[in-house]
């Protein structure tokens, strides 16, 4: 199986592309820095190892005897350093550090003569060795390494990492503040898309943000009012129609006709009043109540109760598994709708040989939200058709349409399910029929 590439979000591309200029910007200002720096700090450490060697070497031709010899103890007690005469078979190591040695020696050289010499080891005794001669006789001055490694100068690893810390905090809040407009633009765009009114974007922002966020809010107010016009109509439409087909249904009662043709009557009067209740929940806007803690167990079965109870429950047979304890953060009354309209669409299509809907209705926690399946062991429908089974006023074939219906009670559920951050898949069991299923996020408190 092929892995997912991992995908890093806005924010984090921002952050990481500033990060990185920005300790690039500060590894290239430290290697410049060491560069220019470096020079002077040899010359003057040069200096100060020339005038110990000058000093020493003056102090060497001025005292005699035992003069001499005191004078070497106090240097070595005071000091450390130890002068000791050279020899043609020293074993001489040199300075391992050449960026820094070798510009280091060559300014010795200049200054104290061309036979000076440093090294890392004399004879396996490692220090910080200067060759120079007295009256042409050479000797090694031994010193504490620490006065060489000193000069390194590491004290830019903790300032450095002070940058590269502040850096790093910069780029995080130029992050926020470069992507929080983004941000606060998604989620208005995923509360669209649920159906929800989004709380209205700043337009005091940045120009081009300010424009974008400007549009949006138009675009918002244009749907939201497109929504409503849309509901009222409905609404209108379903009460102008539902008035005439009253008092057709009296009519209807009180006419002398027989009781088949009355009762075929009253049906096709039922089922336009179920298109007529379809189209207007299929129009009705997003709930404006907070979320409740749903008994998801409790509400599935006053949901499954109705159709085991109602006209056509001799050819319904339900098997429902719901956990006791499963609850789920929402609208209850848009889960009822999501359950009652999967049901029935197994009730009407998943019809088997022996003319008996054989419904199955779980629902479980998956993650931060609440997974519901309803299968029919029916007949199915084609793969190739699976999709437009959510699209409004969709119907298949004759088969189905005899059946009645609008074609919208897997859109309402698509469309609740989107509106409960979620989502509806239709699959093809192996061994037949339809299975419908259903992912509801909790909602935000």
């Amino acid at each position: 199986m092929q892995a997912t590439p991992v995908r890093l979000s806005l924010f984090w591309r921002t952050f990481l592309l500033i990060a990185a200029v920005v300790v690039a910007s500060l590894l290239a200002w430290l290697q410049l820095f060491r560069a220019a720096e470096l020079q002077p700090r040899v010359e003057r450490f040069a200096w100060e190892i020339a005038s110990i060697v000058n000093l020493t070497r003056a102090g060497l031709l001025s005292a005699t005897g035992t003069a001499r010899i005191d004078l070497l103890g106090a240097l070595a007690r005071n000091e450390g350093i130890q002068v000791l005469p050279a020899e043609p078979t020293d074993r001489v190591a040199a300075w391992p550090d050449a960026r820094f040695g070798a510009p280091f020696e060559a300014k010795l050289r200049e200054l104290l003569g061309p036979e000076t010499r440093v090294a890392a080891s004399v004879n396996n005794d490692t220090g910080l060795w200067i060759r120079f001669e007295i009256d042409d006789d050479p000797y090694w001055m031994l010193l504490d390494p620490a006065r060489i490694e000193r000069q390194a100068n590491r004290n830019w690893i903790g300032w450095i990492g002070i940058a590269v810390a502040l850096a790093t905090a910069g780029a995080l809040l130029i992050s926020r503040v470069v992507n929080r407009p983004l941000a606060d633009l998604a989620k208005a765009f995923e509360r669209l898309a649920r159906g929800e009114a989004p709380v209205p974007l700043r337009e005091d922002a940045a120009t081009e943000l300010a424009a974008v966020n400007r549009r949006f809010n138009r675009m918002a107010a244009d749907l939201a009012a497109l929504e409503q016009d849309r509901a009222e109509a409905l609404a209108g439409i379903s009460h102008d129609i539902r008035t005439p087909l009253t008092r057709l249904r009296m009519e209807i009662e009180m006419s002398p006709v027989d009781t088949a043709t009355r009762d075929s009557m009253a049906d096709e009067i039922d089922r336009i009043d179920a298109i007529v209740r379809q189209f207007g929940e299929f129009a009705q806007p997003a709930s404006a109540r907070p979320p409740e803690r749903v008994d998801v167990a409790l509400a599935l079965r006053s949901v499954l109760d109705g159709f085991r109870n109602g006209p056509d429950s001799d050819g319904l047979a339900l098997v429902e598994t719901v956990p006791p304890e499963a609850t789920w953060l929402g609208a209850p009354t848009a889960l009822e709708r999501i359950v009652a309209n999967l049901v029935e669409n197994a009730r009407r299509y998943g019809v088997g040989p022996d003319g008996v809907a054989r419904v199955e209705v779980d629902a479980r926690r998956v993650g931060r939200g609440l997974e519901l399946r309803v299968r029919d062991h029916g007949p199915g429908v084609p793969a190739d058709q699976l999709d437009r089974l959510t699209r409004p006023f969709t119907r298949l074939d004759t088969e189905r349409n005899r059946h009645g219906g609008s074609g919208l009670g897997l859109a309402i559920v698509a469309r609740l399910a989107r509106r409960h951050a979620g989502e509806l898949v239709l699959e093809l069991p192996p061994d037949g029929g339809l299975l419908a299923r259903v992912r509801l996020a909790d909602a935000t408190v």
